[in-house]
């Protein structure tokens, strides 16, 4: 079988995504540290960290849902990607066992409307 091409068909999105660049506080393995996110949806988020997270791990993160609460997650590390030459590492998490009500809070965020100036309220 050729393994030039890897087919990572196993791992597809449920949920839509949304860009989020926001302070996240992961506790992984009795260590804490802070990052900054990349995207968030209902099912997991993206973070950019200085560290490199092994697959399968389990930790929790920390932040404050856009317009909404600050949450504690536990979440696994479901990929990890470091570009040639960057020395930030991006992680893929998926969410365990969240609240319908934090669903719903990053649903909201995940599909408000977009259409306005950043640092500007929608008139909506």
């Amino acid at each position: 079988m050729d393994k030039s091409f890897e087919d990572k068909g196993y791992f597809r999105r449920q949920y839509p995504r949304r860009a989020m660049k926001r302070k996240i506080g992961v506790l992984c393995d009795g260590s804490y540290f802070v990052c900054e996110s990349g995207e968030i949806g209902e099912g997991g988020m993206s973070i950019i960290s200085d560290y490199v997270l092994t697959e399968g791990h389990s930790l929790v993160v920390s932040f404050q849902v856009p317009a909404g609460n600050f949450v504690f997650l536990r979440a696994v590390v479901r990929s990890t990607q470091k570009k040639q030459g960057d020395e930030k590492v991006t992680h893929g998490l998926s969410f365990n066992e969240i609240e319908f009500s934090i669903k719903r809070q990053i649903r909201s965020f995940v599909s408000a409307r977009t259409d306005f100036a950043p640092g500007t309220t929608s008139t909506f």
